[in-house]
């Protein structure tokens, strides 16, 4: 293997290995900031989560039981 490959190797390794940190437990709850959610609407989280619920139902997609897949329970 030639020395330039050797290097360009090691050093995207490190720097992917310098974006792993391990956060203390009493610091997640700054990573847990609602203003770090994905979406503003709780409401359309909940459609959303009920949507995929119903049309998983049958698999259990969010690792939850399988049960019927109609969508018809709240």
């Amino acid at each position: 293997m030639p020395k330039a490959l050797v290097a360009t190797v090691l050093l995207v390794a490190t720097v992917a290995a310098t974006g792993c940190a391990i956060v203390p437990k009493n610091r997640r709850m700054y990573l847990a900031d609602p203003t770090m959610q994905a979406s503003d609407s709780p409401l359309e989280d909940r459609a959303r989560r009920k949507l995929h619920n119903s049309r998983e139902g049958a698999a259990g997609g969010d690792g939850e039981p399988a049960g019927g897949g109609c969508g018809c329970s709240n």
